[in-house]
């Protein structure tokens, strides 16, 4: 790295300690050009080179501030030279002087295209070299003043930012771990004030592990664990237990960013902690609400359960030894519907979701019990893959009882004969889901009518069906489109209950 300083006094302009470096195949022109250079200010030190080569590689170790090359060179010529002067960062934008022939206009596009600033006729006049190198190199050196000056500048609104963070530790570090800087929120954060700390080693706040000595269980999270994978992989992220001045212990959420010079090599880290004990405890405390509230209801749902099976074993025991007729009928399908809310339980989507129910197998489940004396050949049949579907618990009940009724309907209507049976279709339509019951109908039991004799009624059946914003259709000329299974032939009569619903009520499980 040069030194390149401007001094201003009376006389002019004195350019001292600036690193320039000639290219030239001949070793006359080096020998004269090499003059002229060392004339341009005092202590200017001149390197010389035969070819590109070896000036590239002596500008991995001395970035120069100007380079004077010649154009037609073995190895490689002034064009390639400079862009591969230019490509590197540490030496793209360094001047470049090119000596050229007057009459070389096709060299000077080629050397302005590579990055070239600036031509010297050849021969050399010593007076124009002269004053365009001093030029060249007062520029150079007014863009350090202006660099230096911005990183000052930068430096100081980044240090009064760093010490005005109170929430957080900020601490700079040296390649070997030791403290460097120390600001508001680590005094606050760990306890040590800044002139306790300078120059410890970081591991002082670490239980684990002693600096670049991990030692026992949480070693991957001591200090110097974390520098070393910051060292190799740029930075490492993690959440883990660092220690106060006082001895007290907390959970803490830190990042080490390792910090490299323009050269490439390790420079430092900076290590930022934040104090998360307090979030972490409110996380488990909601964490534990959150498993006894699942608890809590699971005990609601099982009770709610029981009490159902309780008032449905009673309805049982009401119609032993009751005579065949209207009243045993009718308490049979209350008992059936208090069955069909049980169900619901059953199908509970687990303790993460234990307000929803499943809703495929509540369907399979409500068909299965709520018919249980019709005809083995009821299915369900789906049309469409509508994949798992759940709705909530509060609009689950509702349906449960529109699709008992629609059930019993089937029940009643359908003829007491072998081969006589129950499809029902789960089909996707606009905006929504549609269940089709298709059943044989006896001609002589009369039209069907959901939540009719021994149902809920018409008033009840248009609250549930307005609750759940769907629309209920019968279509008695029905047959299923597939026809009956096992070869047998089509029903005379048929019969389709269609219940439509809204898309809203059902999400993917």
């Amino acid at each position: 790295m040069s030194f390149l300083r401007v001094s201003v006094s009376e006389t002019g302009v004195a350019i001292m300690g600036a690193e320039v470096f000639i290219i030239d195949d001949r070793s006359v022109n080096r020998k004269i050009l090499t003059k002229f250079a060392s004339s341009v200010g005092d202590d200017i030190n001149v390197s010389a080179f035969p070819n590109p080569v070896e000036a590239l590689d002596a500008c991995r170790r001395t970035v120069p501030d100007l380079v004077i090359t010649d154009f037609k060179m073995p190895l490689m010529d002034g064009a390639g030279f400079i862009r591969a002067l230019r490509g590197h960062p540490g030496t793209a934008d360094v001047p470049v002087i090119v000596v050229t022939a007057y009459e070389d206009h096709e060299i000077r596009r080629e050397a302005l295209e590579a990055g070239a600033t600036d031509f010297i006729l050849s021969p050399v006049d010593p007076w124009e070299f002269q004053t365009r190198a001093r030029n060249l190199l007062r520029l150079r050196a007014q863009q350090f003043v202006i660099h230096r000056q911005t990183v000052r500048e930068s430096e100081e609104r980044f240090r009064l930012l760093v010490e005005g963070v109170r929430d957080y530790a900020i601490v700079m570090l040296d390649p070997a771990g030791l403290v460097t800087s120390w600001n508001a929120g680590a005094e606050r954060l760990l306890g040590y004030c800044e002139s306790e700390i300078l120059g410890q080693p970081a591991g002082v706040l670490d239980p684990a592990a002693g600096i670049g000595v991990p030692q026992g269980e949480g070693a991957s999270g001591g200090v110097g664990a974390m520098l070393a994978l910051a060292a190799s992989d740029g930075s490492v992220h993690g959440e883990h237990v660092r220690v106060r001045k006082d001895g007290s212990r907390f959970q803490a959420d830190i990042l080490v960013t390792a910090m490299r010079d323009d050269a490439g090599r390790l420079a430092g880290f900076s290590m930022v902690t934040h104090d998360i004990t307090t979030r972490r405890d409110m996380e488990a405390a909601l964490r534990d609400a959150l498993a006894e509230s699942q608890v809590l209801l699971r005990e609601l749902h099982h009770r709610v359960r029981n009490n159902l099976q309780v008032i449905s074993t009673v309805l049982y025991l009401q119609t032993l030894g009751m005579p065949e007729g209207d009243l045993k009928h009718g308490y049979r399908r209350t008992q059936q519907r208090i069955d069909g809310l049980g169900l619901l339980f059953r199908n509970l989507l687990g303790p993460s979701r234990i307000t929803s129910v499943r809703f495929d197998g509540y369907l399979v489940d409500l068909c299965n019990s709520l018919v249980r004396d019709f005809d083995a050949g009821r299915q369900l049949v789906r049309r469409a893959d509508i994949g798992s579907l759940a709705l909530e618990l509060d609009m689950a009940g509702p349906l449960g009882l529109v699709i008992a009724e629609i059930l019993f309907t089937v029940a009643e209507g359908a003829p007491a004969r072998t081969g006589g049976g129950l499809m029902v279709r789960v089909e996707p339509e606009s905006g929504g889901l549609r269940l089709s019951f298709e059943f044989d109908r006896d001609p002589g039991a009369g039209p069907p009518l959901v939540g009719g004799r021994y149902g809920l009624g018409p008033a009840v059946m248009a609250a549930l069906v307005d609750q759940l914003g769907a629309r209920i259709a019968l279509d008695e000329a029905a047959v299923a489109e597939d026809g009956p299974e096992d070869g047998a032939p089509a029903p005379e009569v048929g019969a389709r209950i269609s219940l439509t619903m809204p898309a809203s009520l059902f999400e993917p499980v």
